[in-house]
């Protein structure tokens, strides 16, 4: 009696000897959470997974067929669509692509100014070569008009976008076919430099992807901020050329780089080539895994039934996922006191959150109105995979009427609205989570 006297002294609320604990488990269940999981295509209807991302991939004469005159309806459109079903868009610039329908991947204007180019003919049966086998340009990228006119693009491209909420990420792109940093006209670092800085300098606020085939890039990049993507999964020679390896021994930080900044990754071909070249499909998630995957493009195609819940642990355990494991605190409480309330939470996912939450504890009436909340104890921006410990507290108002409420846990936007659902199995609305009682006297 004395050691619940002596914590009611120094809490100034808690009545009850004994702290009540609830425990919860963890559900299996998929979610559309912010930055994490599946990303889809824009023309995607009914994603096969709920996608929190959509992948917009666009050639740079599309948004500017002519000099100075954009067409950004090519972006707006899709963050729109996206935004109505809760999504947000990534997106990357291509200046040469072996999947353009004619010729041109950058604008004729530029060549058409003098820019100095190749041109190259890609495609044919393999799907991974590009689309129809044609001729097609592909520009010099050392070239002064290059990087000037390129660089006046992405600095528009940057004020129109950088910090939109709608713009999840942007891969550094514009160099190589597809613009994934290879091609069979290399030109010197000094150059690949120039390119990087262009989407340093634009973008600011909006995370940025580096391609991982130039290890060169990836080393200049990631300890600028940047992530990584990696498109190639299921490829033996794509495992075994990563981290640790000859290629990569000269990227600082390469292996822990998932701590920082998102890590998106796109299927090398859909499952029936990856089961046509004799690769295997559960190595190749388990490759995803291991390396901490965020973000899974979905260009995976048709999986049979025996392999979807080894795609849908993937897409489950991409990113962060948060559990409440146990919630501790005080059975009653007086008006005008302090409820403290200790979590044990687990992110058990495989990656980390990369967009500023906060989880919040609140105290609901009858009619699940918040009559007091916490001031946020905990940032799960630090959140790696693994058990997290976490303390709040809850000053309730002096004129608080007695009574039984409910205590309820939520991760928080910047603008207070509830963001991220739970695995867990409690009573949720909108992404709030009812967790325990406690009565006010």
């Amino acid at each position: 009696m004395h050691r619940c006297l002596l914590f009611c002294l120094i809490a100034g609320a808690a009545l009850a000897a004994d702290p009540v604990t609830v425990r919860f488990r963890e559900t299996d269940a998929l979610f559309q959470n912010p930055g994490q999981g599946w990303m889809c295509g824009a023309s995607a209807q009914q994603p096969r997974f709920p996608c929190s991302v959509v992948y917009v991939r666009f050639s740079w004469v599309d948004v500017e067929p002519e000099e100075g005159h954009y067409n950004w309806s090519v972006l707006d459109g899709p963050i729109a669509a996206a935004r109505k079903r809760g999504a947000s868009v990534a997106f990357r610039v291509m200046t040469a692509s072996a999947h353009t329908r004619g010729y041109y991947c950058s604008p004729k204007w530029l060549f058409d100014a003098g820019c100095k180019s190749f041109e190259y003919t890609a495609g044919g049966d393999d799907p991974t070569s590009g689309g129809a086998r044609i001729a097609r340009i592909e520009p010099d990228y050392a070239d002064p008009l290059y990087l000037a006119k390129h660089g006046d693009f992405i600095r528009e491209l940057g004020k129109r976008y950088d910090g939109q909420p709608g713009v999840e990420f942007l891969d550094i792109g514009s160099y190589g076919i597809w613009g994934e940093w290879h091609t069979t006209h290399p030109v010197e670092w000094s150059v690949r430099r120039q390119i990087i800085d262009m989407y340093l300098q634009a973008f600011r606020h909006t995370p940025l992807a580096m391609m991982s085939d130039d290890a060169e890039a990836m080393a200049y990049a990631l300890p600028r901020g940047a992530g990584y993507r990696r498109d190639g999964v299921g490829s033996p020679w794509h495992e075994q050329n990563w981290i640790g390896s000859a290629k990569y021994r000269n990227v600082p930080g390469f292996a822990n780089a998932w701590q920082a900044a998102p890590v998106v990754f796109e299927w090398y071909g859909d499952y029936a080539y990856l089961m046509k070249r004799g690769w295997s499909f559960e190595r190749a998630v388990q490759f995803l895994l291991a390396n901490h995957v965020t973000l899974i493009n979905d260009n995976v195609g048709k999986v049979p039934d025996e392999a979807m819940p080894q795609l849908r642990e993937l897409a489950r355990r991409a990113g962060y996922r948060f559990v409440l494991r146990e919630v501790t605190h005080a059975a009653r409480v007086r008006a005008g006191g302090n409820l403290k309330v200790k979590m044990q939470w687990s992110n058990a996912g495989v990656g980390r959150l990369f967009h500023k939450l906060q989880l919040h504890v609140y105290l609901l009436d009858a009619a699940g109105k918040a009559v007091a909340q916490s001031a946020g104890g905990a940032d799960p921006w630090t959140w790696l995979p693994g058990a997290i410990d976490s303390t709040d507290s809850l000053h309730l108002p002096a004129d608080l009427k007695p009574g039984e409420y409910s205590l309820a846990v939520a991760m928080v936007d910047a603008d207070g609205k509830p963001a991220v659902k739970f695995a867990m199995d409690a009573p949720e609305t909108d992404r709030m989570y009812r967790v325990s009682a406690v009565k006010v006297e």
